[in-house]
């Protein structure tokens, strides 16, 4: 954002490089997603660290201005060791790199979250069965018998719930308000 609001002779163009070092490092964490948590949490670690840096030398040149002072109006000449006041592409840059800067860190962060968050990346080893399987009944073989009599059967062999009844209820006392008898 800088180079495009501030232009290339801009004084906070240098932010690109450590700004491009954390862009390529957040993609080799999403192309390496499969290896393990140490190695994508030492490359988001540079790459959160790339993208602070560049925060901090951007923020220096206001600094530095405000500290050393800046050149007079322009019909005056400027001194030496002086520099120029920031234009309004730098300004404008500098908000744009800090917005997307403090983005791309909760960008960093929340790909960490879903790393430690998440399960375990699994191994490439075939999964085991834990759990025994379970062993089926062995039914006694007999001669088949019509569908009528089956169902017959397992209609008279299912036990029938009673019929719902409602119980009634004692009647309760009228109610006495304490204040009616004052």
């Amino acid at each position: 954002m800088p180079l495009v609001f501030g232009g290339t002779s801009s004084r906070v163009a240098g932010v690109i490089v450590p700004f491009w070092i954390a862009a390529i490092a957040i993609g080799a964490c999403g192309l390496l997603r499969t290896q393990s948590r140490t190695v994508l949490s030492i490359i988001y670690f540079v790459a959160g660290l790339a993208i602070v840096y560049g925060l901090l030398s951007m923020f220096t040149l206001p600094i530095r201005l405000a500290v050393l002072g800046t050149c007079p109006a322009l019909p005056a000449p400027c001194p030496t060791g002086l520099s120029r006041p920031l234009t309004d592409g730098e300004n404008t840059g500098m908000g744009a790199a800090a917005a997307l800067g403090i983005a791309a860190l909760f960008l960093g962060f929340y790909g960490l979250m879903t790393i430690f968050r998440g399960a375990v990346i699994p191994q490439l080893a075939r999964p085991v069965r834990k759990i025994p399987p379970v062993a089926t009944p062995v039914a006694p073989t007999r001669a088949p018998e019509p569908a009528a009599v089956v169902a017959r059967a397992a209609s008279e062999t299912e036990p029938e719930l009673p019929a719902h009844e409602e119980a009634e209820l004692p009647e309760l006392p009228p109610h006495e308000s304490s204040s009616a008898k004052t």
